[in-house]
């Protein structure tokens, strides 16, 4: 592992403080906040922000690689994101060439995982049927004029994304153990489908919960994915030290 140190700006109204870290663009490269800062869910909730480029990737002849950005530390919950359909594209059709889904500890790694019911009602996974859902794969191109009609189909956001993604994580505290994870891609929640029709999912928005040490919490990324960046990476939240 690779801990990288990077400079950042620090503001701080009442207890609530937000760091900049600025931008990550070095594959494999793995960093944790390493600055004494600890954050604490029990006092406020954690915001994560971040835009994920991944224009210029393509996993061509091999697996694809997948990008990590989250907490760490005394629990663990993140956003993984790849792009494992997009060697190939097609501008007329809803293709899903990238893909964005929450994972955490103990053994939560995909779609099928998810546990919470908005706000923060923990409930048995899976939630309705994990691959119809919506909020978890994107477009990097165009769709059919039939298709632009869809329910919750959206340019700029669901398709026509160019592989570029502006992510927010909301990371919440229900017991000092007990957390929450939710996620915005381009604005756009996660749901889940019974049966997929051209409505709102039947539940919506979900995400996903963790366990742990919640006082004691990090911030961490480890980025894969040749040409794939991480910028204007900002995390707000309450210091575990007033």
């Amino acid at each position: 592992m690779v801990v990288l140190f990077f400079p950042f700006e620090e503001t701080l109204a009442s207890s609530l403080v937000t760091r900049q870290y600025g931008d990550l663009t070095d594959e494999g490269s793995v960093w944790v906040d390493e600055f004494n800062q600890v954050w604490d869910l029990t006092r406020c909730d954690l915001t994560l922000s971040y835009t994920l480029d991944m224009s210029k990737y393509r996993p061509v002849g091999q697996p694809p690689e997948w990008t990590l950005v989250g907490i760490g530390s005394g629990a663990w919950a993140w956003m993984s994101s790849g792009a494992p359909a997009a060697v190939s594209t097609d501008p007329q059709l809803i293709d899903m060439d990238d893909k964005l889904h929450l994972g955490s500890m103990p053994n939560k790694g995909d779609e099928s995982d998810y546990d919470v019911l908005f706000p923060h009602r923990v409930v048995e996974s899976p939630i309705g049927f994990p691959w119809n859902n919506y909020g978890i794969w994107f477009d990097r191109d165009g769709v059919s004029k039939g298709q632009e009609k869809f329910w919750g189909v959206i340019d700029g956001a669901t398709y026509n994304t160019g592989g570029v993604y502006q992510v927010m994580l909301t990371f919440h505290a229900i017991s000092p153990e007990l957390g929450t994870l939710f996620a915005t891609v381009n604005g756009v929640q996660s749901g889940f489908y019974i049966e997929w029709r051209n409505t709102q999912p039947d539940y919506f928005p979900v995400g996903m919960s963790f366990t742990g040490d919640l006082s004691n919490i990090k911030v961490f990324a480890s980025l894969w994915g040749e040409n794939v960046e991480l910028v204007d990476i900002i995390a707000s939240g309450c210091s575990a030290i007033p």
